[in-house]
């Protein structure tokens, strides 16, 4: 399989109707987690986001654009956009999420969050990837 018959493959599947469905769905979860990245980056958390390190500032911003750009493409079924998707959560949440997990922990029960967000992630990108193999 080379990389253009995995594009046409996904440019497919997105419009079963299953995955179309689930898609949409994520869309939604997408578009709130970018609500949650407006609202830390406006302080509406509880926290001023200048008072934030660096780091979770600048993940703010990649995060707010990348939900952004990815419900969109999920939402109108373009197949690049399971590209998108699994980069995006590999790159900017999986990966930072572990190798750096203690510049995101300020307290106790930040580790935790930490956990359920990964879990959720892996959840997300598994049951897709099943939707995927099936054809549904």
């Amino acid at each position: 399989m080379n990389l253009s018959s995995i594009n046409q493959f996904l440019s497919l599947a997105i419009k079963e109707p299953w995955t179309a469905i689930y898609t949409k769905i994520v869309a939604i979860a997408l578009l709130y987690g970018a609500t949650v990245h407006i609202s830390n980056i406006l302080g509406l958390t509880g926290t001023s986001w200048l008072a934030t390190p660096l780091l979770w500032q600048v993940m703010d911003v990649l995060l707010l654009i990348f939900n952004l750009v990815t419900a969109i493409a999920l939402w109108r079924g373009f197949g690049w956009s399971i590209w998108l998707l699994f980069g995006g959560i590999t790159i900017l949440q999986i990966l930072p999420y572990t190798l750096w997990r203690s510049q995101f922990i300020l307290k106790p029960e930040d580790g935790d969050i930490l956990n359920g967000l990964l879990g959720t992630e892996i959840l997300l990108l598994s049951v897709l990837c099943l939707l995927l193999w099936l054809k549904k």
